[in-house]
C-alpha cells in the first residue's frame, strides 16, 4: 500500500502536467467537448492530488512546471493580447491608447505586425477605447519594444512577467496564512488552480498580477505598514480596477487614522500612475468604455440572465440599458453595507466579507468571464469557503459558447454552472464553510463555522 501511494503521489502529477500540456498545445476554443473534459479532468486529479499527497515543495514544483508547458505557446482562448500589443506599441509611437480606438488608427500608424493585431483583436476591442488601467499600459508599452517582426516575443515577455508574479504570491501567500494561522499548504489551491494557470498564464490576462499586489498590501496593512499597504493596493488598482471595490472595507480594520495615511498613500500612487496618461477626452472615453460593462456586453452572466428574462416578458426587449443605469448604484449600497460591518475588525472576517463584496458585484454583473473568477480564488483559500474553488470550475464550461464562427451560449451548460455554485455557497451559509474540510488534507482541518450556522 505504501508503495502504490508513493507512486500515486509522484505518477498523477504527470498526468495533470500532461493534461496542461494539451491545453496548451492540441486544443482551440472551438473544440468544446475536449476542453471541458481535459479542464474539469485536472480539476479532479488535482483535487485527489493535493487531498492525498501534496506538499509544499511538491506544490511549488508543480505549479512551476504546470505554467511552463505554456510558455512558448501562442494563446489559443483569447485574442485580448492581440490587443496588449497593440496598445502598447501605439505608446511608443507617443499615442494615448485612452484617446484612439484602433479603428481610428488603423490607416494613419504604421509599426511592426499593425495589421495582424488589427485583425486578430476582432471587431469589438478594434471599436473601442482602451479599458486597462495604467500599469497594465506601462506592461504593454514594454511588449512594444519587443514588437519587431515575430509577434511571439511580446508575449514571451509578458508570460515571464506574469510568471514571475505567481511565483510571488506563492510565497507572500504562504507568508499571509502563517500571519493569520492557517496552513500554508492551503496555497495549494490558488497556486495550481487552473483557472489561474490556463487564464493567466496561458491567455494573458493580468488578475494573477493584481493579486500578487492586493496580496502584498494586504500583508503590509496586516503589519500595520498602511503608507506600504496603500501604494501596493494603488498598484493593484492600477493593474485591474476591481480592488477599488474593496478598499473601503480597511476602514474598520484600520481605525480612522491609519485608514486616512493608507487612503492618502494609495491616491498619491494612483495619481502618479495615471497622471501621464491624462490629457484631452482621457476621463470621458474611460468612462465610456467603463459603462459598456453595465450597459451592452453581456456574457455568463446568472442573476442578470433571470432579470432579463423577466424584461422580455414585461418589456418585449432587452432591457440591460436601464439596468445597466440601476446597476451602480446597487453596487454602491453593497459596498457602504460591507463597509460598516463590525467583524472587519478581524482580519480573517475581513477576507470573508471582501469574498462576499466581490462575488454580489459578479453575481448581478451582465459579464462574468472565466479569468474574473481568479480574483475570488485566493480569499476563498484564506476563509475558507469553497464556493469560489466551485466556481473556478464551472465558469470555464462559459467557453462552450465558442462556436467556430459564432458566439452562442451553451444554456444547459450556464443553468448547471451557476447551481453548482449557488448551490455551494447556500450550503456553506448553512452548514459553515468546508473548503479546508474537502479540499485539504483531513490533518491540516481546522473548524470554522459561519457566522449564521446553527452549529
Amino acid at each position: 500500500m505504501k508503495t502504490i501511494n508513493w507512486s500515486l503521489k509522484f505518477i498523477i502529477p504527470l498526468f495533470i502536467l500532461y493534461g496542461f500540456y494539451v491545453l496548451a498545445n492540441d486544443i482551440v476554443r472551438n473544440q468544446t467537448l475536449q476542453l471541458l473534459v481535459v479542464f474539469s479532468g485536472l480539476f479532479t486529479l488535482l483535487w485527489f492530488w493535493i487531498r492525498n499527497y501534496s506538499s509544499l515543495g511538491l506544490i511549488f514544483i508543480l505549479g512551476v512546471f504546470s505554467r511552463a508547458m505554456f510558455m512558448y505557446q501562442t494563446p489559443e482562448l483569447s485574442q485580448d493580447f492581440y490587443r496588449f500589443i497593440w496598445d502598447g506599441s501605439i505608446q511608443l509611437l507617443g499615442i494615448n491608447p485612452y484617446l484612439f480606438t484602433p479603428k481610428s488608427l488603423i490607416e494613419i500608424v504604421y509599426f511592426p505586425n499593425a495589421d495582424l493585431l488589427y485583425q486578430k483583436m476582432g471587431s469589438l476591442s478594434a471599436g473601442n477605447y482602451s479599458n486597462y488601467p495604467p500599469f497594465s499600459q506601462y506592461l504593454y508599452k514594454i511588449l512594444g519594444y519587443f514588437n519587431d517582426f515575430d509577434v511571439n516575443l511580446p508575449i514571451y515577455i509578458l508570460r515571464s512577467i506574469y510568471f514571475g508574479g505567481d511565483i510571488i504570491t506563492y510565497f507572500i501567500g504562504i507568508k499571509l496564512l502563517e500571519r493569520i494561522n492557517l496552513a500554508p499548504e492551503y496555497i495549494a489551491w490558488y497556486f495550481l488552480n487552473p483557472l489561474l494557470i490556463i487564464e493567466g498564464i496561458g491567455n494573458l490576462h493580468g488578475e494573477g498580477l493584481m493579486v500578487c499586489f492586493t496580496l502584498i498590501s494586504c500583508l503590509y496593512i496586516i503589519q500595520k505598514k498602511t503608507v506600504l499597504g496603500g501604494i501596493f493596493l494603488g498598484f493593484s488598482i492600477a493593474t485591474k480596477l476591481l480592488p477599488l471595490l474593496v478598499f473601503p472595507l480597511f476602514y474598520h480594520f484600520l481605525g480612522i487614522k491609519r485608514f486616512f495615511f493608507f487612503s492618502l498613500s494609495l491616491l498619491i500612487c494612483s495619481l502618479g500612475l495615471w497622471f501621464p496618461f491624462y490629457e484631452g477626452e482621457m476621463l470621458i472615453h474611460y468612462k465610456e468604455t467603463i459603462d459598456l460593462w453595465f450597459t451592452s456586453f453581456e456574457f455568463n452572466g446568472s442573476i442578470y440572465n433571470i432579470v432579463r428574462a423577466i424584461g422580455y416578458e414585461i418589456k418585449g426587449y432587452n432591457i440591460i440599458k436601464q439596468l445597466g443605469k440601476v446597476t451602480p448604484y446597487i453596487n454602491i449600497g453593497i459596498i457602504i453595507l460591507f463597509t460598516f460591518l463590525p467583524s472587519n475588525h478581524n482580519i480573517k472576517s475581513l477576507f470573508k466579507n471582501m469574498l462576499f463584496l466581490l462575488s454580489s458585484y459578479f453575481f448581478i454583473a451582465t459579464t462574468v468571464h472565466p479569468w474574473y473568477i481568479i480574483n475570488l480564488i485566493m480569499l476563498g483559500v484564506l476563509s475558507g469557503y469553497a464556493f469560489p474553488i466551485i466556481w473556478s470550475l464551472t465558469v470555464f464550461w462559459s467557453y462552450s459558447a465558442y462556436g467556430i464562427e459564432e458566439v452562442s451560449e451553451v444554456h444547459f451548460l450556464q443553468l448547471a454552472s451557476y447551481l453548482f455554485v449557488y448551490g455551494c455557497l447556500i450550503w456553506e451559509l448553512i452548514k459553515g464553510p468546508f473548503l479546508w474540510e474537502h479540499f485539504q488534507k483531513a490533518d491540516l482541518f481546522s473548524v470554522q463555522h459561519s457566522p449564521i450556522s446553527p452549529r
